[in-house]
């Protein structure tokens, strides 16, 4: 940022404000100076709890800058989950929003933790963020210097799992994996854009995706939480170049004719991730996007880095190559026999910049890995004969009717083309005599209708007897989701399995 101080790195969606890589740079550095004048140490673990503001990457390097560890948390946060994130890591100080600042207080004080919260938004009785960025003199800025990584493998950052099938579980990334995940192909292909996405820092994808643009020296229009909708008004208005968005947000952009309404003519590529990108849904946006080049990536955040992606040219619906320095291997779910191309099996992994591990949990660490060292992703998938990998479905979320394994994925993808379904999740819904039946739970496009009897006959016709919508089909105006957006199917079971 110092060798760049007139590039404008950060603009506010909403405001238009702007900061240049020297406004991030001294802001950050402040940041880093008051922590210490707190007496932040190296390896003292720094909570940030924040939407995508213009700060939040600010106050990541900061804390970074020290030697100290950055741990991301969500940004909506209940006293339960407070509760739970404090538990686990106890940070000296969480920076936060102030509509989660309640819930941390009380948290703290209910397990006994003295902790210090600033916020990113004025809050009486909460020091503010921009009031700790005030008297640092002139001379210790300029001459401020980054503490000195002695160990590579000393954790830098602690972000949550998905928490798809349970409580989020910390994983430690450390320094060394942190440099490893940002290859040199990647930054050199951001460069010059005007950028945008939806993660926050909560991602690991949120945090590598914030280095990469200021490597390469691009421009990130930032946007708080908001709807799909706003995102391309953004990008008509701001000329963006370069999209970040998971699967969800192309099919509500084709479901809700949002692309028969914004041309997106800037927009030069979109990098897609965060959940299964079915090759119809690819083809559909690039049919109403010809001059955009739609990229289907996959990674993971115990894996800390892409594995595998796509280039112009590929398989539509696959995920790509295996990227450099990534190794891969299909295995037999049962048996754990290595399988060749266009056999199905658990995609296992070894990468440079793996995580180190889950905080304060050995257990869950040594169950990530295999005897050899491979990490199970716990995905199911397979390579085909030019050594392209495509995916099928989460081996956790495979439902059992009979004895027989059933993806529902499959037949979510069969009710999603419904044209008043809008998103779809499949359960498993527990029977006495036949394991579980599945059941539908989806939500609609907005003025359009179906009857969940409409539902369980689509499937009924379209799809094998065992795949059958036994335990019927429920409409909610929405599906619940985890931070990390993917629809939460364990809250999903909650509410509909007794």
């Amino acid at each position: 940022m110092k060798s760049n101080p007139d590039c404008i790195g950060e603009v506010d969606g909403v405001t238009g404000k702007k900061y240049t890589y020297a406004d991030m740079s001294e802001r950050s550095i402040k940041c880093a100076l008051w922590l210490k004048k707190q007496g932040v140490k190296p390896g003292d673990i720094i909570g940030l709890c924040s939407d995508n503001t213009m700060d939040a990457v600010l106050i990541m390097l900061g804390t970074m800058y020290i030697g100290a560890i950055s741990n991301t948390w969500d940004d909506k946060l209940s006293l339960i989950t407070a509760r739970y994130f404090l538990s686990v890591i106890s940070p000296t100080i969480i920076f936060a929003n102030s509509s989660v600042a309640t819930s941390l207080t009380e948290a703290a004080k209910e397990l006994g933790i003295n902790m210090k919260i600033v916020v990113l938004d004025k809050l009486n009785g909460y020091e503010f963020f921009d009031d700790i960025l005030k008297g640092h003199d002139t001379h210790e800025i300029a001459e401020f210097k980054c503490a000195t990584i002695s160990k590579p493998d000393d954790v830098a950052l602690i972000v949550p799992t998905s928490g798809t099938t349970g409580m989020p579980k910390a994983t430690e990334i450390s320094h060394f994996s942190l440099y490893h995940c940002l290859s040199p192909e990647k930054i050199t292909e951001m460069e010059g854009h005007i950028c945008i996405w939806a993660p926050t820092l909560r991602w690991h994808y949120g945090v590598q995706l914030a280095f990469e643009t200021i490597l390469a020296r691009s421009t990130r229009i930032v946007a708080p939480d908001c709807n799909d909708e706003v995102y391309f008004e953004y990008i008509e208005k701001y000329n963006v170049t370069w999209l970040a968005a998971d699967p969800c947000m192309l099919i509500k952009s084709l479901k809700m004719n949002l692309l028969d309404k914004y041309r997106l003519l800037t927009l030069k590529e979109i990098s897609v991730t965060g959940s299964l990108l079915r090759k119809e849904i690819q083809k559909a946006v690039s049919h109403y996007l010809p001059h955009v080049l739609i990229l289907n990536g996959y990674g993971s955040t115990d894996s800390a880095g892409d594995i595998c992606v796509q280039v112009k040219g590929c398989k539509l619906g696959s995920i790509g190559f295996v990227t450099p320095n990534v190794r891969i291997k299909i295995v037999d779910i049962k048996t754990g026999k290595t399988l060749g191309t266009n056999k199905t099996g658990e995609l296992r992994v070894k990468l440079p910049c793996v995580m180190n591990g889950y905080y304060k949990n050995l257990e869950a660490t040594k169950r990530a890995f295999d005897s050899d060292g491979w990490l199970c992703t716990g995905d199911l998938g397979y390579y085909d004969k030019d050594g392209e990998v495509f995916l099928i479905d989460r081996i956790s979320e495979f439902l059992a009717f009979r004895s027989i394994n059933i993806s529902p994925a499959e037949i979510e993808y069969v009710l999603a083309t419904h044209p008043a379904v809008l998103h779809v999740a499949v359960i498993g819904i527990p029977h006495e005599i036949d394991d579980q039946h599945a059941m539908a739970v989806v939500s609609l496009v907005p003025g359009k209708t179906v009857t969940e009897e409409e539902l369980v006959t689509l499937v009924e016709q379209n799809m094998p007897d065992y795949c059958r919508l036994r335990a019927g089909a429920k409409i909610l105006d929405e599906l619940p989701r985890t931070a990390t957006g993917k629809i939460a199917k364990k809250k999903l079971l909650e509410m509909f399995a007794h």
